[in-house]
């Protein structure tokens, strides 16, 4: 399993909730003005989260990410 880094750029997110309805194990509505992102327990992780992802879990996010209309999701996969 690759281990990935999901952020969220809090002054280009405007709510639109793509993501959630994508993939709400990892993305949630927060108290703030942005998308907060959840483990699978549903912890949140604020606006940063690093874990280890199986394939269907990165084919979701790489959803999630092209469904932003701000590009307010980006993720990187560690080498």
């Amino acid at each position: 399993m690759p281990k990935v880094t999901v952020q969220i750029d809090t002054s280009a997110c405007i709510l639109a909730a793509n993501c959630v309805g994508i993939e709400p194990k990892l993305f949630q509505i927060g108290q703030e003005s942005y998308v907060e992102l959840i483990d699978a327990s549903g912890t949140s992780h604020g606006t940063e989260y690093t874990f280890d992802a199986v394939a269907s879990e990165l084919e979701m996010i790489e959803e999630a990410v092209d469904s932003c209309p701000t590009r307010a999701i980006s993720v990187q996969r560690a080498i």
